[in-house]
């Protein structure tokens, strides 16, 4: 769900009015992961095409003075809103993304599970999550012929204790109506079709039937932002350290003193080698995960009165992801990704032995004291043994830490124009579903 209750909040303090907007974005998240892991074998061997497709070894950078449209950041969510931008516009926008790091020579510390859900209460989120599972089975003749996502179909179960039993049956009728094909299984359907969990608090069972399972999100950003750039979007190594404004005397809005407000006009930002360029934009999206909210303070947000004093509430979250050692071959090959009654997750790391498992990060702020160990023996472990009791006992390791941009205001993303800097497009705060 879109943080509309963020937007109306900062409207109701200043007395404003909110303009909403809406896009596309794909239901993806940000991860982090060792070495081992598969899909960074995938990054090391397509590291050095890296540089080849977005131009930099073929000619000299282009640092243009103007554009249409901004994109600060290039991971899943700029790239993807580049893509489709040029898709609908084609030559009549000029698009450019900056991206820290162009080479994605740090893409290990950003890779994704990437599993697809459609586990939503809301028609918005149908609509998203049916047409990007769409656009994911049909990614060769979106992206291009050598886009491979690996799409694994082997589903997503949802449980429910008894306080959400009857919301869960609720969902599933709604879904139903959109033309979703999934299964509702009672505590026993559940333990006869996986009898390695534990059933005994749990009241029901919710399986899609299609459209869910796992992908390599690698494939799915390389695709996007070679066909952007195929399209005509330009890729720029730099970082954002700031923008100018313009002021503009006649704008009147309410809150603002009359002949006071600034618009925001160019973005600086600097290269690797330490020079600073300007760009003039139309608009600025800001797509740029847990460093937005830190981005956003350059353009006055948080830092000023009226409009501005409100600060975008989105911030790094870091948690764990669990490996299982040695379980994967008493769950089998049809292991669904399982996420529990207490926000625990679980799926199998695909044809290894081993599975995977995390939890959704808490919002609590005495979560946020607990030392890692602290974190994996309170919450983690009673959590893993009560539902897996084959986990009690076997060796459980940290695989890697993970980072969400998390919009601590209602925990859902942030997607529209800012009310002071209307051409401003916030696209952040989606965390670890991206919708």
């Amino acid at each position: 769900m879109l943080s509309v209750k963020f937007f109306n909040h900062i409207v109701h303090a200043n007395k404003n009015i909110l303009r909403p907007y809406s896009n596309n974005i794909l239901n993806l998240c940000i991860r982090h992961y060792r070495k081992d892991n598969p899909f960074v074998k995938t990054w090391k061997v397509v590291a050095k095409d890296v540089p080849e497709f977005l131009g930099i070894n073929k000619r000299s950078t282009i640092y243009p003075e103007h554009v249409d449209i901004v994109i600060i950041g290039g991971g899943f969510i700029g790239s993807a809103t580049a893509y489709w931008l040029k898709k609908r516009a084609a030559d009549g926008l000029s698009i450019v993304v900056l991206e820290k790091d162009i080479t994605y020579t740090n893409i290990q510390n950003n890779i994704s599970l990437g599993t697809l859900t459609r586990h939503f209460s809301l028609p918005e989120n149908f609509y998203l999550s049916q047409y990007g599972t769409e656009f994911i089975r049909t990614a060769k003749e979106n992206l291009g012929n050598d886009v491979d996502v690996q799409y694994n179909p082997n589903g997503y179960l949802v449980l429910a204790g008894e306080k959400y039993a009857d919301k869960l049956e609720e969902t599933v009728t709604i879904q139903k109506e959109y033309g979703f094909k999934n299964e509702l299984l009672t505590s026993d359907e559940i333990k006869i079709r996986y009898p390695w969990i534990n059933t005994k608090d749990v009241q029901l069972g919710c399986i899609g039937l299609e459209s869910e399972g796992v992908i390599n999100p690698w494939a799915l950003l390389k695709g996007f932002m070679q066909k952007s750039q195929q399209l005509g979007t330009i890729y720029i190594n730099g970082e954002v350290v700031g923008f100018e404004m313009e002021k503009q005397r006649d704008v009147l809005m309410e809150g603002v003193a009359p002949g006071t407000f600034e618009k925001i006009s160019r973005v600086i930002y600097r290269t690797p080698d330490n020079e600073e360029h300007t760009i003039k934009f139309a608009a600025c999206i800001l797509a740029a995960g847990h460093k937005s909210g830190e981005i956003a303070k350059l353009a006055k947000v948080g830092q000023s009165d009226g409009l501005l004093s409100i600060p975008l509430p989105i911030e790094s979250r870091e948690y764990e992801v669990y490996s299982i050692e040695n379980e994967a071959k008493k769950t089998g090959l049809n292991t669904p990704v399982i996420m529990d009654t207490s926000g625990l997750w679980l799926r199998r790391n695909g044809l290894d032995d081993n599975l995977f498992c995390g939890l959704v990060p808490l919002m609590a702020e005495d979560s946020k004291t607990l030392s890692k160990e602290d974190y994996y023996k309170n919450i983690i472990e009673p959590s893993l043994n009560n539902r897996f009791p084959n986990t009690i006992g076997t060796q459980v390791r940290t695989f890697s830490s993970e980072l969400q941009d998390c919009n601590t205001y209602d925990d859902t993303g942030i997607l529209g124009p800012h009310p002071y800097h209307n051409n401003l497009y916030i696209a952040a705060g989606f965390g670890k579903y991206g919708s």
